[in-house]
């Protein structure tokens, strides 16, 4: 998944052997969920990668975090450029990694641009004082409600790594309440209008009766 290219793309992590504890553990993943990739990288810096047989996509990236890096401040980078982008923010929560980690869950819904069917998008993000670590959903708006027990499944195994003894950053403060633009709204709403306008010509199409021979 490329939805935080924007957000992580200057932060390139090089595939070396991993030195220290990785950036996060997974127990159990979550039930059905074919695993794709999976390495640790530079200074134990992980990388996730799982598809569902019905192509909903999970994946759990790591990022370094910086000096002054907090949840709210990446909360608000991420909102932002996918804002850009043209996503649709439409819940913001928060959320807790099974060891106590302050995170905090952004849903998303999108229309890529000459599809024809609504996508939704769930990034959980977690900063610790040397990681940035996003947990992702993504796959067909239809599908979203039926892979909202992976999620959860996901919280209840996702370890944090990185926490320094003062836990100032893991136990920081939740972002204020964010949104994208009202502009992108008015723009889905607008393709969900035309995608339902053509899925009713092409019903009525095929309830036409055949031509006499």
């Amino acid at each position: 998944m490329r939805h935080l290219a924007l957000f992580l793309a200057p932060l390139t992590l090089a595939l070396v052997s991993a030195t220290g504890c990785a950036s996060f553990k997974i127990k159990d993943k979550p039930a059905g969920y074919i695993e794709v990739s999976e390495y640790t990288g530079y200074q134990g810096a992980a990388d996730l990668r799982m598809k569902a047989p019905d192509n909903v996509g999970l994946s759990v990236k790591t990022f370094a975090n910086f000096e002054g890096g907090s949840l709210p401040l990446w909360s608000e980078d991420l909102v932002k450029k996918l804002g850009v982008r043209g996503y649709v923010l439409t819940s913001q929560k928060p959320v807790e990694s099974a060891n106590g980690v302050a995170g905090t869950r952004f849903d998303f819904r999108y229309i890529p641009h000459g599809a024809d069917e609504e996508k939704f998008y769930t990034a959980l993000l977690f900063i610790s004082d040397e990681w940035r670590i996003v947990a992702q959903f993504a796959g067909t708006a239809e599908l979203e409600a039926a892979h909202e027990k992976d999620i959860s499944a996901l919280l209840s195994e996702l370890k944090i790594r990185g926490c320094k003894a003062s836990e100032k950053t893991c136990k920081g403060p939740q972002p204020g309440p964010l949104a994208t633009p009202k502009a992108n709204l008015e723009s889905l709403e607008a393709k969900r209008a035309e995608l339902a306008a053509k899925a009713a010509e092409e019903a009525a199409k095929a309830a036409e009766p055949a031509p006499a021979g």
